[in-house]
């Protein structure tokens, strides 16, 4: 476990990257231009990543470890709910992030060898979830999760990320569920 300074660092030096990446590219870049925008030594830098690809891979890591944390859902609530509430997240990071998703070569549903074991992790909690939900009758018995991730990390349009969402969404989910209450349930979770 780090210590908090060393975990603000850490976070520093991701949002710095993501960032400058996302303004000028994976080529155009040098892990000292990293630290000097994360406000942290060029050390520091290295101490936390051995090179400036390993942060890279971190900055996609983090995110899936994020999810796989999100996919976990609450227990306390419909699967469905917890589902909307992973692909609203999902989509918002990818939107989010799209320039840093384009200009890193980053490719939906290629997973580079850094990604694989958490985004294993991710798919089989994911999966659990949809059992759940395709159990109770809220997601359609031919719809599968794989397609619902894949589509809705697709999205890279901030305006259009809602009613793209939610076209996503309601392919899946059974005709009886109201999907723009839903999404608004997912949105602003209790």
């Amino acid at each position: 476990m780090l210590r908090s300074d060393a975990r603000q660092n850490r976070m520093l030096l991701l949002d710095a990257a993501c960032d400058l990446i996302a303004e000028v590219g994976t080529d155009e870049i040098s892990a000292r231009d990293i630290a000097d925008r994360a406000g942290v030594s060029s050390a520091t830098l290295y101490r936390h990543f051995p090179s400036k690809q390993a942060l890279v891979d971190t900055i996609s890591v983090d995110r899936w470890e994020r999810m796989s944390e999100w996919a976990r859902g609450s227990r306390s609530r419909p699967a469905v709910f917890d589902i909307a509430l992973v692909l609203d997240r999902f989509s918002r990071l990818v939107s989010d992030d799209a320039q840093f998703i384009q200009a890193a070569g980053l490719k939906v549903g290629a997973t580079p060898a850094a990604i694989a074991p958490v985004r294993a992790v991710f798919d089989a909690r994911f999966e659990e979830l949809w059992n759940t939900a395709r159990a109770s009758g809220a997601v359609r018995r031919w719809a599968d999760p794989r397609d619902a991730v894949e589509l809705v990390g697709s999205i890279r349009n901030t305006e259009r990320r809602t009613p793209m969402l939610a076209t996503i969404v309601g392919g899946f989910v059974a005709p009886q569920l109201d999907v723009e209450r839903l999404l608004r349930a997912a949105h602003h979770p209790r």
